[in-house]
């Protein structure tokens, strides 16, 4: 969270990854720093472990929201 905030006060754009049971506190930590606008990927915590199929379709999810993210960023 503060390594995006940091980046975009310093005029860097950031996007910043956070799971789903961390939502409101990333938001309510980027308003009170005074970057309510930072822009925050939130996805679900995957269940069980790594080697499942969950952990996997949970990476192709980030991967896939990023990239729409950063090509939001650039155009």
């Amino acid at each position: 969270m503060r390594d995006g905030i940091n980046l975009e006060r310093a005029g860097v754009p950031a996007i910043v990854i956070s799971h789903n049971v961390f939502e409101k506190a990333a938001k309510a930590q980027a308003t009170a720093l005074g970057v309510a606008d930072l822009r925050i990927l939130v996805y679900s915590q995957p269940k069980g472990e790594e080697e499942e199929v969950e952990g996997a379709k949970s990476a192709q999810y980030i991967s896939s929201q990023l990239i729409t993210l950063l090509e939001d960023t650039i155009h």
